[in-house]
């Protein structure tokens, strides 16, 4: 099944130094921090419902301005969401997982002229056997640069403790090839890319990795309502991990973020070239900390 209910905690803050704006006389630079927080708030032997928030700030340093629109580029975006899931495990060992959000994703957040954030997903499990199953999921969010419901169809193939495959979409990768090493792996529609090798030495952890993600935004002086505030980037990390407590984990990392850049436009990636502004590659500094409970 999909294991017991649990409550998580986690915080994240990066520092991103000073960096070229890519054809303006400016520097560039930013803060990150998120606080997520996940609960169980009723369940029995095949129900669980639960709730969760999350919120991520970014607070930025510089003159550049939006070269389309002539605007100043924002001093801070938010990302504030509110959700809610509930799980059941049916008698032929089926399962079955649903989920909403609520939230806002802008420069001013929830201001007269933000649009809500609006998600869900749908995700249902069927047993192949003691350990694989088929995965069939739908998923939609008015945050993306896809405007309609996303179907998903993938197979989890675990064979042993030591190796698990989801193939199809999404896809996700863990192998453990000796006692010592871990790799991971996944992705998600439409461009979210995350690997990461890990050398295991107890209590620590030493891992590499390299992520290609991005972010969307609404904000609340767009040129017309339908436009987003997109960000992309990848990253070349390497970092530690080390247990403060039973359930505490917390991360230090730093590494090499490069094509990353800001553009604003519809729901086409084919509008990456409107109101573009490109960063120029360096380094950042992460923390991370985790609690399970």
């Amino acid at each position: 099944m999909w294991g017991p209910p649990i409550s998580r905690l986690g915080y994240k803050a990066a520092w991103f130094p000073d960096e070229d704006v890519i054809q303006q006389a400016t520097h560039f630079s930013y803060v990150e921090q998120s606080l997520s927080y996940s609960t169980p708030l009723w369940h029995n032997n095949v129900n669980v419902w639960s709730a969760n928030v999350g919120v991520r700030s970014e607070i930025f340093s510089t003159a550049a301005i939006l070269p389309d629109t002539h605007q100043p580029f924002p001093e801070e975006l938010w990302n504030i969401r509110f959700g809610t899931s509930f799980r059941h495990d049916f008698a032929n060992g089926w399962s079955e997982v649903s989920s909403v959000s609520l939230g806002s994703a802008s420069d001013k957040p929830f201001a007269p002229t933000d649009r809500v954030t609006i998600g869900f997903n749908e995700i249902v499990r069927v047993p192949q056997g003691e350990h694989n199953a088929w995965l069939f999921s739908l998923s939609y969010s008015n945050n993306s640069q896809l405007d309609f419901p996303i179907p998903g169809v993938a197979y989890l193939y675990q064979p042993s403790e030591t190796f698990r495959a989801t193939v199809g979409v999404p896809f996700s990768l863990m192998w453990r090839p000796t006692e010592f090493l871990m790799v991971d792996a996944s992705y998600s529609l439409i461009r979210q890319v995350h690997t990461r090798v890990t050398y295991l030495a107890a209590p620590l952890r030493f891992f590499t990795g390299f992520d290609w993600g991005n972010e969307t935004y609404f904000l609340s002086d767009r040129p017309t309502s339908d436009d987003r505030f997109y960000y992309y980037d990848k990253r070349l990390s390497a970092g530690v991990q080390w247990p403060l407590a039973k359930a505490l984990m917390l991360e230090a990392s730093s590494g090499y973020v490069f094509e990353r850049f800001y553009y604003e436009g519809g729901s086409s990636y084919a509008d990456r070239f409107n109101n573009r502004l490109d960063i120029g590659a360096g380094a950042f500094l992460q923390l991370q900390m985790q609690s399970r409970f």
